[in-house]
């Protein structure tokens, strides 16, 4: 089994559907208190890019987003902290994935079960991404004929 990187995890596991996620965090959140360090919220929040020749930020829009931090507490008052910050306007969704955070950070019980899913939710992604590159290279437009055309018909 592969251990990907903290930031990736939101991205591998949203691959899967709402429910799969859900149901996944509500499984291994079943023996642990939760407790939010902040109110999980969900927004909308401006997105900014750069312009390519002044290199001036600009507006793109607004995107929604929702944000989660909350600590498993088990019988013994250890605590484990997880969060999660996701492109949604689900504050359900942030918490499920920073209850899977927190079991994955801290390798609490069922760990593995969400690596796995992590790990399923990877080879989606990936898959996602090989269709998309076939797609653009079948789209993909050779400029450099229509200047031999130009060329060819100033002679």
């Amino acid at each position: 089994m592969m251990i990907y990187e903290r930031s990736l995890w939101v991205k591998a596991l949203t691959a899967h559907s709402l429910e799969t996620v859900y149901n996944l965090a509500e499984e291994i959140a079943k023996n642990w208190q939760i407790k939010h360090q902040s109110l999980p919220k969900n927004g909308l929040s401006l997105l900014t890019l750069q312009d390519g020749v002044f290199h001036e930020p600009y507006y793109l829009g607004e995107i929604p987003i929702s944000h989660a931090h909350l600590s498993l507490i088990n019988e013994q008052g250890d605590s484990y902290d997880g969060a999660a910050q996701v492109m949604t306007d689900s504050e359900d969704l942030a918490i499920a994935l920073a209850v899977c955070d927190a079991v994955m950070a801290n390798q609490l019980k069922g760990w593995e079960q969400v690596a796995n899913y992590i790990e399923l939710g990877m080879k989606k992604r990936e898959e996602e991404n090989n269709i998309r590159g076939v797609m653009l290279a079948k789209t993909k437009v050779n400029f450099s004929l229509l200047s031999q055309e130009e060329n060819n018909a100033e002679n």
